[in-house]
Order: structure tokens, then C-alpha cells, then sequence
């Protein structure tokens, strides 16, 4: 099984595109998250009209489309939301620009997760440029991680600046990486193999942001061994996703 951990509806649906795509490259199962208007600090009726977009992408995509509830930390009644998300069939927790991951009112949301057995994706990224007012560096996951260690939590990018990303996932056991969201650089998926180990890493593409048949051939096209590979791709996050 082939599974992408990482892309988003667009415009509240799923890109038939990237439904295509899909069924041309042979990507068993899409979990998928809305950000809603992308709005850098979403209200909680944001969260809520974006949980509502992806349940409605679940239903109209049945055995393809797994979903991860957005929610933002900043308010209290996110931990209802994450567990409403949970009765209603979603099979992870998606943070991601809202508030910094070592901001206090990140824990318990991470805690509630960790209590459903849900993953927690979250958003990290190192820019040279500077990053937004609330934006998680690769260092800032790695802290909640140790903050929360019986979480299990994903590094989306590997960080943006991967071999920073992997500097900081080194040190956490309970901190995955995912592949999504750049474009293929020669070395990245032999380095977090080899500094990780490959049931550390899911495959992702962040589409429709990135073309998935070049997300793919990061990793089907990396010099590791098949095993690799299939941990990879999907093995992984069999393992780590509630109800598959």
C-alpha cells in the first residue's frame, strides 16, 4: 500500500487532478487536511468549516481518502473538535501555523491526540528569509516532542531546510519527518534514511502544491534499498494511522 501523508483540499474540495494522479501512479490512500482560507490565525469556526470540507471529501472519496482534523491550539474547544473528529472517522490531528509548537497551549492539544491514539502532523519549516510571527522551526517540534513523549508526532518538510530538520529529529525517537512539500534535491532522502532510519519517514507530496509524480520520485528514485522504500511509502504510516 502507498500512502500519501500529506496534501490538502483546495478551494474546501479534493483536486480531481490529484484524484488522477492518484490512480495513475498508484497512491493507495490520500490523507488529507483543509486549512480552510489558509488564514495564518484562523477562528475556531474556521477549523470547524475545514473539518466539515474534509469530511465531505471523505464521503465522496471512500477507501481513498483518510482525514486529518485542523485545529487551531488557541482555543480550548479544540480538544472537543479533535474528538468529534475522531467519532466521525478521521485518523490524525493537522497543526499549522496558529501557534508555535513550543507554545504552551500546544501541549494539551498534542496530549489529546496522544490520548485517541491520533498522529499529530505539524507544520515546521526554517526560512532564511524569517519566518511567520508563529511559525515552528524544525528545533521547536523536536521540543515538543520531548515534551510529549508518548506522542507521535510528524515533522511535515523534514523541516523546509531538511538537514536542519534532521539535526533537530535526531534526538526525539517519537518525531517523524515527512517527504512532502519540496521539490526533488539530490541527497535528502539517503540522508534521512541514513540519520533516521527508514521507519522514521512517510512519504508526502503536499499537493496540489507539488506535482505528485515528482514528490514520488524523491523516494522511488532515492539510492536505498526496497525495504526502504516500502516503509516509506506507506508501511510507515499503515502502522502509525488508526483503522487501516
Amino acid at each position: 500500500m502507498v500512502i500519501d501523508a500529506h496534501l490538502h483540499l483546495n478551494a474546501g474540495a479534493l483536486n480531481p487532478a490529484v484524484v488522477q494522479a492518484a490512480a495513475d501512479l498508484g497512491i493507495d490512500r490520500l490523507l488529507v487536511s483543509s486549512l480552510g482560507s489558509w488564514a495564518y490565525e484562523p477562528s475556531h469556526d474556521d477549523c470547524l468549516q475545514a473539518n466539515r470540507e474534509t469530511e465531505a471529501a471523505m464521503r465522496r472519496h471512500p477507501g481513498l481518502v483518510l482525514g486529518a482534523c485542523y485545529v487551531s491550539p488557541r482555543f480550548p474547544e479544540a480538544l472537543d473538535e479533535i474528538a468529534r473528529c475522531f467519532d466521525a472517522g478521521m485518523v490524525a490531528v493537522k497543526l499549522w501555523v496558529a501557534a508555535r509548537a513550543t507554545d504552551p497551549c500546544v501541549l494539551p492539544v498534542v496530549e489529546k491526540a496522544a490520548s485517541l491514539g491520533l498522529p499529530v502532523f505539524h507544520h515546521a519549516w526554517h526560512k532564511a528569509t524569517g519566518n511567520l510571527p508563529h511559525e515552528s522551526t524544525p528545533s521547536d517540534l523536536a521540543e515538543l516532542a520531548r515534551r510529549c513523549p508518548q506522542a507521535a508526532l510528524v515533522m511535515a518538510h523534514i523541516g523546509g531546510d531538511w538537514e536542519r530538520g534532521l539535526r533537530a529529529a535526531r534526538a526525539a525517537p517519537n518525531l517523524r519527518v515527512d517527504t512532502s512539500g519540496t521539490i526533488i534535491e539530490s541527497g535528502m532522502i539517503e540522508a534521512a534514511v541514513e540519520q533516521l532510519g527508514a521507519e522514521r519517514i512517510l512519504f508526502g507530496t503536499d499537493a496540489d502544491g507539488v506535482e505528485p509524480a515528482v514528490a514520488l520520485a524523491k523516494v522511488t528514485g532515492a539510492e536505498i534499498d526496497g525495504r526502504a522504500k516500502r516503509l516509506i511509502l506507506g508501511d510507515n504510516a499503515a502502522a502509525l494511522l488508526p483503522h487501516l
